[in-house]
């Protein structure tokens, strides 16, 4: 069965790509993601069709001289998806991300192809609501309209969508979006890369890893964290909320993925009062190095409670409140102390569930069940 996967970068699709190639499948994996970056995620190198040498003129405007103007963003989501139309290979199925890709999924469904399109986040609708309401971004217009547009025309044109969560599904059904055509999926994590470590000294309290925005819930982080003498670490970029400048408060910036582990065992939980997110992956990290979780009904922390042996050192804020995330952090800090005593693995078995193995034979299930009923 042949499978082209179009991205804008890597993502969480080269890893699919890489577990489909392992189930059997003709895999290509269409992106601007060089071959030699994307050998190091463990994709074959005969899977990668990197278009790099034709998008890198529309990637240098984008990135580098005009960072800030939509117009160039959206240049090269055009050409990219322009010309990935006519450069892919006709395919069973094609898999592509939601948002960046119109004309190629029309093409495959001219030529027969079953599409599936991938959506991280909620329905494009719901995303809108939610990020307008932030304070930072009134006004901002943080979901363009041509965004909204290409992402309403991508589910129209779907046979499918695959996403990671309930929550996720929920916003889609709240627009009358099928039932039947939602796949739920949720993401996996590297187990030779985040893995328990026993004896670490725990320099912080607490840690999140991502971008440090008001999406994320990190004003309610910081408003938490104020009212107590916990000591807090984040791992990321800075976006668009200040770092305080407090010495209960520690930045790092963006490390690679292979570095992270040695930040998770420095810290005794794990926290992301998400706002606005389909299954952060940092999320099931975390687990992996058996910090208690803290997280949000938006952010996929329910769906991850529901998988473990556990579920009790995952815990979930109620309301988007300072409050709610201080009383999380008070009982999440418990549980690691419950956990340390009483030497538990709080996912037990479970953990083989959120691999990247699972995850990908999950979706050949999936295929090999839709090719039947086509």
């Amino acid at each position: 069965m042949i499978i082209n996967i179009l991205s804008p970068g890597r993502f969480h699709v080269c890893d699919l790509a890489r577990e489909l190639d392992k189930n059997g499948f003709d895999v290509k994996f269409y992106s601007f993601v060089p071959t030699k970056r994307a050998i190091r995620f463990g994709l074959p190198k005969h899977c990668n069709q990197s278009i790099i040498y034709f998008i890198a003129p529309f990637l240098f405007l984008e990135k580098l001289l005009f960072p800030k103007v939509r117009f160039f963003n959206q240049l090269r989501i055009y050409v990219q998806d322009l010309f990935t139309s006519y450069y892919m290979r006709k395919c069973d199925i094609l898999i592509c991300m939601s948002g960046d890709f119109i004309y190629s999924p029309i093409k495959a469904k001219k030529n027969g192809s079953i599409v599936i399109l991938e959506r991280g986040s909620k329905h494009i609708l719901e995303q809108k609501r939610i990020l307008e309401s932030i304070p930072s971004l009134k006004g901002k217009s943080p979901v363009p309209s041509a965004n909204v547009k290409r992402e309403l025309k991508g589910y129209e044109i779907a046979d499918y969508i695959a996403i990671a969560t309930n929550h996720v599904k929920e916003s889609f059904l709240l627009h009358h979006y099928p039932e039947n055509k939602l796949f739920i999926n949720p993401y996996g994590v590297d187990l030779s890369m985040f893995k328990l470590c026993h004896n670490t000294s725990k320099k912080f309290d607490i840690i999140m890893v991502g971008n440090w925005c008001y999406r994320k819930g990190c004003d309610l982080i910081i408003k938490a964290i104020q009212n107590t003498n916990y000591h807090f670490l984040h791992v990321g970029a800075i976006g668009d909320l200040e770092f305080p400048q407090d010495t209960r408060f520690t930045h790092i910036d963006s490390v690679d993925q292979s570095l992270l582990i040695n930040y998770y065992h420095q810290a005794k939980i794990f926290l992301l009062p998400s706002r606005e997110e389909g299954l952060a992956m940092v999320q099931a990290q975390a687990i992996a190095c058996n910090l208690p979780l803290i997280g949000s009904a938006d952010s996929g922390a329910v769906d991850l409670k529901q998988m473990v042996e556990h579920p009790e050192y995952i815990h979930i804020i109620k309301d988007y409140t300072s409050h709610d995330v201080q009383k999380a952090i008070e009982e999440a800090l418990k549980s690691f102390e419950s956990m340390t005593e009483k030497n538990v693995i709080y996912a037990g078995k479970a953990i083989q569930e959120l691999t990247w193995e699972a995850y990908g034979k999950r979706y050949a299930e999936f295929i090999n069940k839709i090719i039947q009923m086509s």
